[in-house]
């Protein structure tokens, strides 16, 4: 009698913090619509299947925990929300090895599918089936109710929740709106270009003789970011690395904005190679490499073809990582190549997690020693600079006791290491620039910050968790000077490499590297609101960058 008293009460605390989540975001009316809907559903199928009231309420109430969790775990590492896109990633079986690394997260997510498991047994043996088949049509009518309840709801009110993105309102609510807008649809984008196109009408671009076109390295440093963006405590001692530096050898440099936190490189990825902000894409954000890039007409890699360039990815993941392989050759690549097609050890299918940024520098010097019937372009991605960053880590700058989360201290540490250890091989390379006869332009840059605890910041710019860097260095003898101002965002980084060339670009790019010129390197941080939407409009709606026709 008492474990039946104990399972009848837990089961209900169950119900109970369910409940609070079906209501999640009530202070408008469609977020509770739209969760009830979908707990009518599920509900309803399962009661139709097992007619056990109990059953269904207490599966249909543990899985909208489970959701939230998951909803939970993506704002801790990415400090996003959970789309529908999101389930695409997650259920992809080229990412187990990605995923793998947050197994905390994993070990947490089987503790509550054994609680789905639990909760379903205890509520089971609780309250016997209903006899009659009649209440079975019960299950039935919720089904269909809540279906069309949601599809009512999520049609009526949609545009209205797009104004709420990139939070949106509530974990399920987010889930459905971003399932009917799963099917492509490029930004729409108010207004006019007008105003964009009179103010780029004052833009004179600079124009120089190049006798030789240069090779160029892009270079994405997996989650790095100069330290001292970081509120540290008073007397913290840190390093001074020579790839966060400013000297006379620098072309270009800033701060940089990027759209994500954390993790998400391919969101970084997206943007230097395409010079589309993957926010423009709402909540399909998170799966710009697995529904965007087949519906975009210009990339880097395009435009540096057309400039007479054979193109190159040199990655240390599989092809199928996060839909890399796909989403490069629909941008356009000559070439994918992995450091284990030259000679570094492992199966092609591995992901190199441990990589030294060293070894994938000199990769990059052996594809440019190689490829000179053309000049070459190479995007490059280093992975030695990836988390997890342990806890348990010692704490070489004596932060232990001086900052809020304690856990910083070794994770800090630790991501320190990391850094250090690439420094010494950027330093390598930009000296074997400065001796290489034929040209070169090596650009790198942060994709984002680092996942750690760390989260008070020294920064003049708002949303600081999304700033990194990039630094551009080069050999050229001539070369259109690049103007920066204090924060550059990153979609703008191709036409920096496009202008310092002097390169042929297409409408597009000269209306990436005219908008940069007008607006001091900002772009979704332009103080010139009306510029920044006239722009969005001339992209998207006027060039049509996101319209491609697929066959």
């Amino acid at each position: 009698m008492k474990k039946r008293i104990f399972s009848a009460v837990y089961l209900m605390l169950i119900f109970i913090a369910s409940l609070f989540l079906v209501f999640e975001k009530s202070g408008v009316i469609y977020p509770a619509l739209v969760s009830i809907s979908v707990y009518a559903v599920i509900f309803g199928v399962l009661y139709l299947i097992t007619a056990r009231w109990l059953f269904s309420a207490i599966v249909t109430s543990t899985l909208f925990i489970i959701v939230k969790f998951l909803n939970q775990l993506k704002v801790h590492y990415y400090k996003e929300q959970l789309f529908y896109s999101d389930i695409n990633i997650m259920t992809d079986t080229s990412n187990m090895g990605t995923l793998s690394h947050y197994w905390l997260a994993g070990v947490a997510l089987i503790g509550l599918l054994i609680l789905l498991v639990i909760n379903g047994i205890l509520s089971w043996r609780l309250v016997r089936p209903a006899k009659s088949f009649s209440w079975r049509l019960l299950g039935i009518l919720l089904g269909i109710g809540g279906y069309f309840g949601a599809s009512l709801a999520a049609s009526h009110y949609y545009n209205e929740w797009t104004e709420t993105l990139p939070k949106g309102r509530g974990t399920v609510t987010n889930l459905v709106m971003s399932a009917k807008n799963s099917v492509y649809q490029s930004p729409q984008i108010k207004g006019s270009s007008d105003y964009f196109l009179q103010q780029a009408a004052s833009v004179t671009l600079p124009n120089s003789d190049i006798t030789e076109k240069p090779d160029i390295l892009l270079l994405l440093q997996e989650s790095t970011v100069n330290p001292n963006i970081y509120k540290l405590p008073e007397g913290t001692e840190l390093p001074d690395l020579f790839m966060f530096q400013q000297d006379n050898q620098l072309t270009a440099h800033s701060a940089m904005r990027v759209q994500t936190f954390g993790g998400g490189t391919w969101l970084s990825e997206f943007a230097a190679l395409t010079g589309l902000n993957s926010d423009d894409f709402g909540s399909q954000k998170s799966g710009v490499f697995y529904f965007i890039v087949d519906h975009l007409n210009n990339s880097l890699f395009k435009e540096m073809k057309a400039n007479g360039y054979y193109t190159v990815v040199l990655t240390p993941f599989n092809r199928g990582a996060y839909h890399s392989g796909h989403a490069y050759q629909m941008l356009g690549v000559d070439r994918i190549i992995q450091p284990q097609e030259l000679g570094h050890p492992g199966k092609l299918q591995d992901n190199l997690w441990t990589i030294s940024t060293d070894d994938m520098l000199k990769y990059a010097k052996e594809i440019l020693a190689k490829e000179t019937d053309k000049p070459v372009f190479i995007f490059s991605l280093t992975m030695y600079e990836h988390g997890p960053y342990k806890e348990s880590h010692s704490d070489d700058y004596g932060l232990k006791g001086k900052v809020k989360h304690a856990d910083s201290a070794g994770e800090f540490s630790h991501y320190m290491e990391k850094i250090v250890a690439s420094d010494k091989a950027m330093r390598d390379f930009v000296d074997f620039m400065a001796k290489r006869e034929r040209p070169l332009m090596f650009l790198y840059f942060g994709d984002h910050q680092p996942g750690i605890s760390l989260n008070q910041y020294q920064s003049e710019f708002v949303n600081p968790a999304f700033i990194t860097q990039f630094t551009l260095r080069d050999n050229l003898k001539s070369g259109n000077s690049i103007k920066t101002g204090s924060l550059t965002d990153i979609t703008f980084l191709g036409g920096m490499l496009l202008e310092r060339a002097n390169f042929k670009v297409s409408p597009f790019y000269e209306a990436n590297i005219k908008m940069r010129h007008l607006c001091n390197g900002k772009l979704d941080d332009c103080e010139d609101k009306r510029l920044l939407e006239s722009y969005r409009h001339y992209i998207y709606q006027t060039l049509k960058v996101a319209d491609k026709k697929i066959d």
